[in-house]
């Protein structure tokens, strides 16, 4: 079975609480006047498509999640359901924002470019026809929904390429930014041995006082497979990235390059971290705030849409 992850769920089911919502939305679907729901600078979004939708997210977090997930509430007192109502509206109207500034653009998505991504990401992805079809079965969706969502994700993904390459970014936002945000831009480079027990970490941590080659222990003692097939190697990374190994990363920050930490006791295990690098200067990181900047200036450029668009909503609820 090819469920999508539980945790990824919630974090998408939480994340659509924190966009715009629509006044007065009550628990049932959107019925709207002579079956139009909005209309987006004179484009409709129709009932049909508009409930369509929505009954397979409902069913999709209630196959992933269970039958009451729809019906818990958020910390502002809406049930799921409602938000989850809310901001399909809004996302809709969004997608219709951009959907016209793609056409001025002349970029587009075509069907020929979704299938190509189901065959490599979905069928070849997955092995075949068959564990493609059960991938939809267990997911709860149907074909033209995972065609149709998509066609919305490469929409926004080539109009956001296409805006960031047309934007630039002054040179003394980047180093504004910098200032502000130092802290959490620093970037260690590191390496780990993960020893079982405290007695094989610390005949380990003996040996690297021999001056014992700390790659080369972590090939062989290590038993974290992933890290001792890289001689250790954790790669680059910033601060809150390890949270749930927090006594590593506060060893991490803590020591300059090239230093060694002493045996760390975590909940999986002891630990010898090793700092191979630091990027903590303008120049190393300034590639890295370039993108969070422009990222800024798109969410920017949406909101200008959206506050610049005709748009009417004629709907009212029909409950269930």
């Amino acid at each position: 079975m090819y469920k999508l992850n539980r945790k990824t769920l919630l974090i998408i089911i939480l994340l659509i609480t924190m966009g715009l919502s629509l006044s007065g939305c009550k628990k049932g679907e959107f019925t709207g006047k002579d079956g139009i729901i909005a209309k987006v600078n004179g484009d409709v979004i129709t009932e049909k498509e508009f409930n369509g939708e929505f009954e397979m997210l409902k069913n999709m977090y209630k196959k992933q999640l269970g039958d009451d997930i729809l019906s818990q509430k958020t910390e502002e007192g809406k049930t799921y359901e409602d938000v989850l109502m809310d901001n399909l509206l809004e996302s809709m109207i969004l997608e219709k924002l951009i959907g016209k500034e793609m056409e001025k653009l002349d970029i587009m998505v075509t069907d020929e470019e979704i299938e190509k991504v189901i065959k490599v990401r979905y069928i070849d992805g997955l092995g075949g026809e068959e564990k493609y079809k059960e991938f939809l079965g267990a997911n709860n969706f149907t074909e033209d929904f995972l065609k149709s969502s998509l066609r919305k994700s490469m929409m926004d993904e080539k109009y956001r390429e296409d805006f960031f390459s047309k934007t630039e970014v002054p040179e003394d936002e980047i180093k504004e930014y910098y200032d502000s945000h130092k802290d959490s831009l620093v970037q260690v480079k590191a390496s780990l041995i993960q020893a079982e027990t405290e007695e094989d970490g610390t005949k380990i941590f003996e040996r690297l006082e021999k001056g014992e080659d700390f790659h080369e222990l972590a090939t062989t003692e290590s038993i974290d497979p992933v890290t001792a097939a890289k001689g250790g190697d954790i790669g680059y990374f910033a601060k809150g990235t390890l949270k749930s190994f927090h006594e590593l990363e506060e060893a991490a920050f803590s020591l300059g390059k090239g230093e060694t930490s002493d045996l760390i006791e975590s909940q999986s295990g002891y630990y010898i971290i090793l700092v191979e690098d630091r990027k903590e200067e303008y120049e190393d990181l300034k590639e890295n705030i370039i993108p969070i900047l422009k990222n800024e200036k798109y969410v920017n450029k949406l909101s200008e849409l959206k506050a610049g668009a005709d748009v009417e909503i004629h709907t009212k609820k029909k409950d269930k």
